[in-house]
């Protein structure tokens, strides 16, 4: 059975984006600037999508399947998982959130996500991969 996360969504990184969007598609439809308001729209709905296609999926065949949208698709295998450690680093990644988990698998692979309900996430890797080393945060 497939297990699936969605991104944790900072309202940080939502605001700014959005007031963005919005001002720029209110000066270009009271300057009658059609093509740049139809531009602002597409570009809107493309971020919305990303939002919302953006998942880290347990599958049956013990892989952890991170996407966001048609831009990133990767499988790793839980087995492969070394160590999963807290982080607030900002590095361009998958995930929509200054709270963070840093995976790193292989021998030198990593990736940086950000999934909702951490603890059951981590809960999920470690039934299939008990050896994962969890890091916390520094406080």
């Amino acid at each position: 059975m497939t297990k699936t996360f969605k991104s944790k969504i900072d309202l940080a990184v939502l605001l700014p984006v959005l007031i963005i969007l919005i001002g720029a598609g209110a000066y270009m439809l009271f300057n009658k600037i059609i093509i740049g308001a139809i531009a602002i729209a597409l570009l809107a709905g493309f971020v919305t999508y990303l939002w919302a296609a953006t998942l880290y999926i347990f599958t049956n065949d013990k892989k952890l399947r991170i996407k966001s949208g048609f831009l990133y698709n990767r499988e790793i295998y839980i087995r492969s998982i070394k160590k999963v450690k807290a982080t607030k680093n900002h590095r361009a990644s998958p995930a929509l959130s200054s709270d963070r988990l840093e995976i790193r698998y292989n021998r030198y692979g990593r990736i940086t996500i950000s999934p909702t309900h951490q603890s059951e996430f981590i809960r999920e890797l470690k039934e299939v991969n008990p050896r994962i080393l969890i890091e916390e945060r520094n406080k």
